[in-house]
């Protein structure tokens, strides 16, 4: 399980594997609790919220869950919640509650969008809830969101910890996958979407359907939709889908011959 440095556990309580969490948007659905993945602390002091100007308080969890009527069926699960600002958590309810806002996490608007539009190389949005705390929380009627996410199917093309599985594929199959790549990317780009990271963990390659999806969203990286040409070669360096040797003498600068990269 994944944690914050240096963070306090927002969650401690109401996650136990087999609890139940019911949504309501677009249609009800229902997800039980397999496991706590990790959890996230963006508390925010007063000060930082005035010096951010829309910065907002709040942690957030992702859980492992599945359908209660078919085990086989996975999802991912994100709560959001908000928090009382930083070392205002004892002063009165009465206090507390006037801190109450509204929110949409990126994440929930990403999925959102990227679902809708049609998305073939992105997890589809399963369901939502937008609600409120009730008045005995920390945050008095702030803002409550679930969101639920498909598990893509595939191989996961790198490895944080150790060598990634993308370099133990025969060059045909590594060829595959950067062209599906490209269709993914200019299709996201279409969609005026990029997922929060470039690397390989980011990516996962279903061989059946030959298929990459691009993961991560929650930081909901949101621009204008395009569908300009793009440099191939730059996009698939900055995933480490190819690796570009640096030219000798020359500092940091990669060696432009591409003959002696590694595809």
């Amino acid at each position: 399980m994944g944690y914050d440095e240096n963070s306090r556990i927002w969650f401690q309580t109401g996650l136990d594997p087999g609890t139940i969490i019911t949504l309501d948007q677009p249609v009800p659905s229902q997800w039980q609790i397999v496991e706590k993945l990790n959890e996230h602390n963006d508390q925010l002091s007063k000060e930082e919220r005035d010096y951010f100007d829309s910065g907002y308080s709040f942690a957030s969890t992702k859980l492992l869950c599945r359908d209660p009527k078919n085990h086989a069926k996975e999802a991912f699960v994100r709560i959001v919640k908000q928090l009382p600002f930083r070392n205002t958590e004892q002063i009165a309810v009465e206090a507390r509650s006037k801190q109450a806002t509204t929110y949409i996490p990126p994440e929930l608007t990403a999925y959102q969008k990227l679902t809708q539009q049609g998305s073939t190389h992105t997890p589809r949005l399963l369901g939502y809830k937008v609600t409120t705390q009730d008045k005995s929380a920390l945050a008095p009627n702030g803002f409550l969101i679930y969101l639920a996410w498909e598990i893509v199917p595939g191989l996961r093309l790198g490895d944080k910890h150790g060598p990634d599985p993308f370099w133990t594929l025969d060059f045909s199959e590594r060829e595959a996958i950067r062209a599906s790549f490209i269709e993914g990317l200019m299709e996201l780009r279409k969609n005026g979407y990029l997922n929060d990271d470039r690397g390989l963990s980011s990516l996962v390659w279903h061989k059946g359907s030959n298929t990459v999806y691009f993961l991560g969203f929650r930081e909901g990286h949101e621009g204008k939709p395009t569908t300009r040409p793009l440099d191939e070669l730059k996009w698939m360096l900055m995933y480490h889908l190819v690796i570009a040797p640096k030219r000798e003498g020359r500092g940091s600068c990669l060696d432009v011959d591409t003959s002696r990269w590694r595809f």
